[in-house]
């Protein structure tokens, strides 16, 4: 049976419904707006049945799961400051990154398993284990690396941290070497509290490091979790340029010495620009 969707106008003036107030959703600025709503577990299906085109991306839709609630956009474009607990997916992603979307979103209505850091162990993870799950979990997949390093417990991975090579920077001491954060991940559904600022103290231990970089899509991520773990915002980067295969909604970079594409058969898409962010461990920043 095709799936019926459920059409709400929510306006700031409407009376709660579900314990669900349209303030947390709207700003006075916004006035009305037409939103999509489904129960987690109704979108869930959406996605793990292939009904994405089911999903108007042209619309804000809102995934509730009992009292919470979180409004995602993906073709829209709104100013950050209007609305309250907002996820932007890539359209892109419904199709080639459902599980990962799904989780993205579990995670962001504190559906998932929580671990704690201090009861996982910090260790070093081959290639081959990285790469896999990398690919599993990380909505952009694997990369290439200098180290790898997770976090097990009870002998399974459930975090892992993808370092690059040690870079000389003028900023830093003769003996000291710049490393970028190049993936952070944890497994699907569950949550490893203080995972990030673990993995990071370790590894600046382990080389000791100068100070670890990484860049934040800021259309995924407000960086906030990052910055709670010692990062320091340094910069803000303008927006890519990507192409999105048509027919397999596959990502391709653009090319900067061919700009021109087949408009049939790619669309030309930008993310929002990415926040570079710098952590600098405590012994460094005390000399």
């Amino acid at each position: 049976l095709p799936f019926v969707l459920k059409k709400q106008s929510m306006h700031k003036n409407m009376p709660p419904k579900n314990g669900m107030t349209p303030a947390h959703i709207l700003d006075s600025s916004l006035q009305t707006r037409s939103v999509m709503q489904y129960s987690f577990t109704e979108f869930k299906n959406l996605l793990l049945k292939g009904r994405q085109s089911k999903v108007p991306l042209e619309t804000p839709f809102l995934i509730t799961e009992h009292s919470k609630h979180i409004l995602v956009l993906c073709s829209e474009k709104l100013h950050p400051d209007a609305l309250v607990k907002v996820v932007y997916i890539p359209a892109d992603y419904l199709y080639t990154q459902g599980p990962n979307v799904l989780a993205l979103i579990a995670s962001k209505l504190a559906l998932n398993k929580t671990l704690f850091a201090r009861s996982c162990q910090y260790l070093q993870v081959n290639k081959p284990e990285a790469e896999d799950f990398l690919q599993r979990y990380h909505l952009m997949g694997a990369t290439n690396s200098g180290f790898n390093r997770g976090l097990f417990y009870k002998n399974e991975l459930v975090a892992l941290a993808s370092f690059s090579k040690g870079r000389k920077m003028n900023r830093l001491l003769p003996h000291q070497r710049s490393y970028e954060l190049i993936r952070f991940c944890s497994k699907n559904g569950i949550t490893v509290t203080g995972g990030l600022s673990k993995l990071v103290k370790n590894f600046c231990d382990e080389k000791n490091a100068g100070d670890i970089m990484t860049y934040i899509d800021k259309q995924m991520a407000s960086g906030q979790a990052y910055q709670r773990c010692g990062f320091k915002v340094h910069s803000h980067t303008p927006p890519n340029a990507y192409l999105v295969n048509c027919s397999t909604k596959q990502r391709e970079a653009l090319k900067e010495n061919a700009p021109s594409f087949n408009t049939a058969l790619y669309d030309l898409r930008h993310n929002e620009g990415n926040i570079k962010l710098v952590y600098t461990p405590q012994h460094h920043v005390t000399q």
